[in-house]
């Protein structure tokens, strides 16, 4: 009998820190915090930040909170295999995008299943890879018309993002590696 697998859910809520978030400071202490809960938890199938009950954050805090976050995420140093961000409002999704737009970044809105942030070429890939669940690139570049060269690079960000999942999978036959893409939401194993 295979022993069980568990996958950690990690949601964050953002209001531990007050409902009104501002300064560069706040939000460095607010990321290494959350930084040192997910190592805590490691590993992570997904990260849901909560803005849930946030009023405003200011830009210096969205930024210094949420873009470097970004940052370590798409650097492999967060142990997180998805993340999402939930209880936006209309002002927090505003700043939140405005940050993510700056840095030429993307995040999941895990509330409406959208992309933010610098997300105009990726929205359809992101709707697509929707509708497919689990994929190969070239499954992918074909339905979207595209080459797989600009497949693999779409791909590549929204795994950054901690939009989409990768794995390894058995490799063709001339050669190479070979992923499998899922969306970033856990699974039970048993």
């Amino acid at each position: 009998m295979k022993p069980q697998k568990r996958e950690t859910l990690l949601t964050y809520p953002v209001k531990e820190h007050g409902p009104f978030l501002a300064t560069r400071t706040a939000g460095d202490r607010a990321r290494r915090y959350l930084e040192e809960r997910l190592t805590a938890a490691a590993p992570v199938a997904m990260l849901t930040i909560d803005f849930g009950g946030v009023e405003a954050m200011t830009n210096s805090f969205i930024d210094e909170f949420l873009g470097k976050l970004y940052l370590h995420l798409a650097a492999g140093d967060i142990p997180a295999d998805g993340v999402q961000l939930t209880g936006l409002d209309e002002e927090t999704r505003e700043g939140v995008t405005v940050c993510l737009e700056r840095r030429k970044q993307i995040a999941v809105d895990g509330d409406t299943h959208e992309l933010l942030g610098d997300a105009a070429v990726l929205a359809d890939t992101y709707a697509q890879a929707r509708q497919l669940g689990e994929f190969r690139t070239a499954q992918l570049a074909e339905t979207l018309g595209i080459s797989l060269p600009n497949a693999n690079n779409r791909l590549k960000r929204l795994v950054e993002a901690g939009a989409l999942h990768r794995q390894r999978g058995s490799g063709p036959d001339r050669g190479g590696k070979e992923f499998t893409y899922s969306l970033s939401r856990p699974t039970r194993t048993n």
